[in-house]
């Protein structure tokens, strides 16, 4: 079942991603400010569910199971359903520190950009990775990766994922009620770019997870990241 829903999920990336990058890469066009935004939405949330599923397999497996159900309801909203606020960013509020005593286990957030996400899986995840990076010799080809810090990586990544998803909202839901903020070919472009350029860093680093679903090694990722990153400007 996790197999089957992360290849589901792959299928939706590539198809979506394909489709941005050729906006991003051709000349700006009306479907590129009609579906832009759209596709580059499209491929943010399921990028992000896949890197919720692999590092929390059980909550990929749960909603599988859920919508598989034959009572399951399109137009009911679900309770438990997959929701970015959430399971991507993180409903905290202020504690007392990771580790406090107090602290009640139902209420420690499990989202992909939480505090205790970030300490048990990105932290570490990201200092190996460097470390990888070093010992190949090709780091200087890869200066997005090279600039990443350990220490601020998921605070900055969940600030740039929460306005990006703003702004590709607007282009989701077409909330213009002027033709002076339609999203221009500068507006559409640098947010499908700045997407990938955050999504490809979250993808490499998560295959640096010990305890990850379904990493691959770590020559085909780096492989991979750079043939990615090699697809658009």
């Amino acid at each position: 079942m996790a197999n089957t829903t992360l290849d589901h999920l792959s299928r939706s990336i590539d198809r979506f991603s394909d489709k941005a990058i050729k906006y991003l890469n051709d000349d700006f066009s009306d479907d590129a400010q009609s579906f832009g935004a759209f596709c580059a939405r499209v491929v943010l949330e399921n990028a992000c569910a896949a890197l919720v599923g692999r590092l929390d397999p059980f909550r990929m497996l749960y909603l599988a199971e859920f919508q598989a159900q034959g009572g399951f309801e399109y137009g009911r909203p679900a309770k438990s359903g997959f929701k970015w606020t959430g399971d991507v960013l993180a409903e905290e509020k202020a504690a007392n520190g990771l580790w406090n005593i107090d602290h009640d286990i139902s209420k420690i957030s499990r989202a992909l950009f939480s505090s205790h996400a970030d300490h048990i899986y990105w932290k570490p995840a990201i200092e190996t990775a460097l470390d990888y990076l070093s010992g190949t010799g090709r780091s200087d080809s890869f200066p997005d990766l090279q600039r990443i810090d350990p220490e601020t990586f998921v605070s900055t990544t969940k600030g740039k994922c929460a306005s990006l998803y703003s702004t590709l909202s607007k282009g989701v839901h077409w909330e213009f009620f002027v033709s002076s903020v339609v999203m221009d070919e500068g507006t559409v472009k640098d947010a499908i770019r700045d997407c990938f350029i955050n999504l490809a860093n979250m993808g490499f680093i998560s295959h640096f997870v010990p305890t990850a679903y379904r990493s691959h090694s770590r020559e085909i990722v780096l492989d991979t990241y750079q043939s990615f990153r090699g697809s658009f400007q």
